[in-house]
């Protein structure tokens, strides 16, 4: 990134490493076989809201925005936190890893 202004340079620096932390912790729980730790995106706008599963309920899991790695998109119908249909954050989570795995061969 060398190049950019001082305050540009630290903000995209800040930017990966947060984003290395949500992966990190990600992986982690994939691992684990957990779904607490795993996180979902949505598209919104010109990028992806981010959101980490907080708890895990029967049929739902509880969502909270990850902050910090960019845009920061909201998406309004969620807000910063909220409840969701755990088959689909289960659904948005698999297509991820099957992307990756597509894009890691």
């Amino acid at each position: 990134m060398s190049g950019l202004p001082k305050g540009i340079e630290e903000m995209y620096e800040n930017w990966e490493s947060n984003k290395k932390k949500v992966e990190e912790k990600d992986e982690v729980a994939k691992k684990e076989g957990l779904l607490v730790g795993r996180y979902i995106k949505e598209p919104i706008a010109d990028g992806f809201a981010v959101y980490e599963i907080i708890r895990e309920n029967k049929k739902s899991v509880r969502i909270r925005v990850v902050t910090g790695i960019g845009d920061d998109w909201i998406l309004p119908m969620w807000g910063e936190e909220a409840t969701v249909n755990k088959d689909y954050a289960t659904l948005n989570i698999q297509r991820r890893d099957a992307m990756k795995a597509l894009f890691n061969k």
